[in-house]
């Protein structure tokens, strides 16, 4: 059992080496299949995405030795390299899954993005140590559990007063997951958690530009060195968590240790509260308030040069993140309610990967949209709490109909799940950006399966490069020509 002077860190180091496959439910297992499917596929998507290619040409710079695929193209690197490609990749068009909170004093959806960090580590060390696909499973599983626990352990501040949870703490999880792969002994395992925590970085200042995904790309890569590190002899605090002078204390002010100790695992956090799988290329945030906007248009046949006014309410919580009410470019309008909102109203309710490109952004009937757009913070809303996306939008029609609905959940949340198809669909969107039809539908077929894989040399090879021959990636997707 842990002892009260370092309670977190023995919890976190007890969970890590005494989970095995077989002790894990099978719900759990379904759901983290469903996050390999999603985030494999955002990891092929955003290998086309600006940011992507600027961290495969920085990598070609140095090289080394080839031990892990960068998906997407025919690049073999070292595992903490493309850990880091792929993290980046995953995150860059804001497409990643999200961590819901368990508690009301928690933010709900402002923890974490688990899938990315997680499962980029642990995808690059699985290809360089020859792990079966069980392995690679259930070290994923870990280290997405150890990680949406330590965010919800921690106070809020850590993420209220700047820090990018998926940087910060994406970190641990993914060196919980490297180090489950590569059967760390308990000494080592602290050391690797220590060696994290010292790594763990990410400020909120840099939502809106391509340094949001390097947090992720970053916390990836991270925990590929610290496992690596502490495998080989290096040293760190043992009981880093915990202390005056722990991560939790130094990065948070704090934590609730009864959010964790005795927690992990105690539901498993994919399950309950689970877990929310994007349904727009944008912040989380915008979410319910985008597919409330999205039910209205398809509900009422809604145009926009039918619409004189929209309001949105909702709470301070939420708007400030998303603070680029007039957003110069694709990364900013990821972080624009005005900008989610309007570029459904346009598309007559799509608002996927060809919405959001610099191109549209800039097109004069996207800037006059904005304009009808109102977004304000509802007294009535903030009042009800942050425990949930709440949000009031109100369409006023220039025939002088209104329409009205109120939201507190999205598609791709436990509430309103997808379903395989959906699924599907934006994994379609995604690999469809490299692959053909064929390779996309053998990609998920094996990703779904993954677990069941004795070598995962298969499904690395087919998340590799186009395999008919053509240009991997075609255009540049800033090359692109795309309608609003």
């Amino acid at each position: 059992m842990p002892n009260e002077e370092s309670a977190i860190t023995d919890a976190v180091i007890e969970f890590i080496l005494g989970t095995e496959a077989d002790s894990i439910p099978e719900d759990v297992k379904a759901i983290s299949r469903r996050c390999f499917v999603d985030g494999a596929g955002l990891m092929v998507a955003g290998s086309t995405d600006h940011s992507g290619r600027i961290v495969q040409a920085y990598i070609k710079e140095f090289g080394g030795e080839p031990e892990a695929r960068i998906f997407g193209t025919d690049m073999t690197v070292p595992a903490q390299t493309a850990a880091f490609a792929n993290g980046v990749a995953a995150h860059a068009m804001d497409y990643d899954d999200t961590q819901l909170s368990s508690y009301p004093d928690r933010i709900y959806g402002l923890l974490t993005h688990p899938t990315t960090p997680v499962l980029a580590a642990s995808m690059a060390m699985a290809e360089a140590l020859g792990s079966t696909g069980e392995e690679l499973l259930t070290a994923f599983m870990i280290g997405f559990e150890v990680e949406c626990k330590v965010a919800e352990c921690i106070k809020p501040d850590h993420y209220i007063k700047g820090f990018h949870t998926t940087g910060t703490i994406g970190a641990i999880g993914a060196a919980a997951a490297a180090a489950k792969l590569m059967d760390l002994d308990e000494g080592q395992l602290r050391f690797c958690m220590g060696i994290a925590c010292s790594e763990s970085a990410g400020l909120r200042a840099n939502f809106g530009t391509m340094t949001k995904p390097f947090h992720a790309g970053r916390a990836a890569e991270n925990g590929v060195v610290a496992a690596r590190l502490a495998g080989g002899g290096y040293t760190s605090d043992p009981g880093v968590f915990d202390g005056e002078w722990g991560f939790m204390q130094i990065m948070g002010g704090g934590c609730d240790p009864d959010y964790l100790v005795g927690k992990l695992g105690n539901p498993w956090s994919a399950v309950d509260p689970g877990v929310s799988i994007k349904p727009y290329p944008s912040g989380s945030l915008s979410h319910p308030s985008m597919d409330a906007m999205r039910d209205l248009i398809l509900e009422h046949n809604i145009e926009a040069d039918q619409v004189k006014k929209v309001r949105l309410g909702t709470t301070t919580r939420i708007l400030q993140p998303l603070r680029y009410d007039e957003p110069e470019n694709e990364l900013e309008a990821k972080f624009s309610m005005k900008y989610s909102l309007g570029i459904l109203l346009l598309n007559g309710g799509r608002g996927g990967i060809a919405q959001y490109r610099d191109d549209v952004v800039a097109q004069p009937e996207v800037k006059e949209v904005l304009e009808k757009i109102e977004p304000y913070v509802d007294e009535g809303v903030e009042a009800m709490g942050y425990d949930l996306i709440r949000s009031k939008l109100i369409i006023e029609m220039e025939d002088g109909t209104v329409h009205e609905k109120f939201t507190d959940t999205s598609r791709g949340s436990p509430k309103r799940p997808m379903d395989r198809e959906e699924l599907y669909e934006k994994f379609t969107e995604c690999c469809g950006l490299v692959y053909d039809s064929d390779q996309i539908a053998r990609a998920e077929a094996l990703l779904y399966k993954v677990d069941t894989l004795e070598s995962i040399y298969t499904l690395i090879e087919m998340l590799g490069p186009r395999q008919d021959g053509e240009d991997q990636a075609g255009e540049d997707k800033d090359g692109e020509d795309q309608d609003a």
